[in-house]
């Protein structure tokens, strides 16, 4: 058996949290006969806030004291430094409010409570996601019909 990391997992939780919502939208675009229901239906995906970042306390804790501390981090992704941005502001905000709250506290607090503003996804990542999805749902469905012939 096989062990998964905490990224892994987190991602995984991630793509099918976007995947439902991504199908859920399709299905409502193709049913009112919205034009070009795909692509509508990823980029209103893609922007609407999941309910939760989806990444490690672990992480996180290491990217906000780097960035508390001013160190200048380069993120290849753009929109991963938008999210790493917004949550800085976010855990800087409430440890101003609140100067008896440590930044592990507050990074905890924001983690578990609040909401990103959109999903931190580039419409490439978006696709792959589907991709994936697709892939593994066809893989069982050659699994299960191989099974019924045997």
């Amino acid at each position: 058996m096989t062990t998964m990391n905490s990224k892994k997992e987190n991602c995984l939780a991630r793509d099918k949290e976007f995947l439902e919502l991504f199908n859920a939208t399709y299905d409502f675009m193709l049913h009112n006969y919205v034009p070009d229901a795909f692509n509508a239906a990823l980029q209103w995906a893609i922007e609407q806030g999941q309910p939760r970042y989806w990444l490690s306390f672990n992480r996180a804790y290491r990217v906000m004291c780097q960035m508390m501390a001013g160190e200048t981090l380069h993120f290849i992704n753009p929109m991963r430094k938008r999210m790493w941005d917004e949550l800085f502001g976010k855990v800087k905000a409430l440890t101003g409010q609140h100067p008896s709250i440590s930044t592990a506290q507050a990074l905890a607090f924001v983690l578990e409570h609040t909401r990103p503003s959109q999903h931190f996804f580039t419409r490439r990542q978006a696709m792959r996601a589907l991709q994936r999805c697709r892939k593994h749902k066809r893989l069982l469905l050659q699994e299960n019909f191989k099974k019924r012939q045997s």
